[in-house]
């Protein structure tokens, strides 16, 4: 039996730009068009955090590069597109003009969906546990519920959770309070 031949970051950007594809452990995933509830989450969590993509200092929050649909290239082998994510401006003072950025994000935001609920969940946290990214939400419409994970080694622990109609203070963000009914697109 021949071995299946694991694709790279050279087969990812070979595809045409239209293309939304992820790798993930050397497989190309194929993406559909998000659904309208999903890119209305998408929406209203850049619009919540973007006093925070700003230089920083002065009178408020900031220090950030807060990105949508931000493609991140992990491994040879793992390479994901967020929906959102985010960096802290000493880690990565300029944007990068790349597809797939080589930085690893300090935030990363999934939205769930019926067709990436279990990709989102299982696949995709254990390359960003691997990867140390500090912190990983999990928005999940349907539920109406968001979710705050924090890395550790041993692996991400929830802590905590916010669902429609709560104010709440979401790590790294928490210098703010956000209405999680705005998040989820309400």
């Amino acid at each position: 039996m021949d071995a299946k031949k694991l694709a790279t970051m050279d087969d990812l950007l070979s595809l045409p730009d239209e293309q939304r594809a992820e790798l993930i452990n050397g497989e190309l995933i194929y993406h559909s068009q998000p659904l309208p509830r999903h890119g209305s989450a998408q929406r209203a969590v850049g619009s919540a955090l973007d006093l925070f993509h700003r230089k920083g200092g002065g009178d408020g929050p900031g220090g950030w590069w807060i990105l949508t649909e931000a493609g991140v290239r992990y491994s040879v082998r793992n390479a994901c597109i967020h929906d959102l994510a985010g960096w802290r401006r000493e880690r990565m003072p300029e944007l990068l003009d790349e597809h797939y950025v080589p930085v690893i994000p300090d935030w990363v935001c999934e939205i769930l969906s019926p067709s990436n609920r279990s990709h989102d969940l299982v696949r995709k946290k254990a390359i960003l546990h691997q990867a140390q990214v500090p912190y990983y939400w999990i928005i999940d419409p349907s539920d109406k519920i968001i979710s705050v994970h924090r890395w550790q080694a041993d692996g991400y622990v929830n802590t905590i959770n916010g669902v429609a109609g709560e104010r709440v203070k979401l790590p790294p963000f928490a210098e703010v309070e956000i209405d999680v009914s705005y998040l989820l697109g309400d």
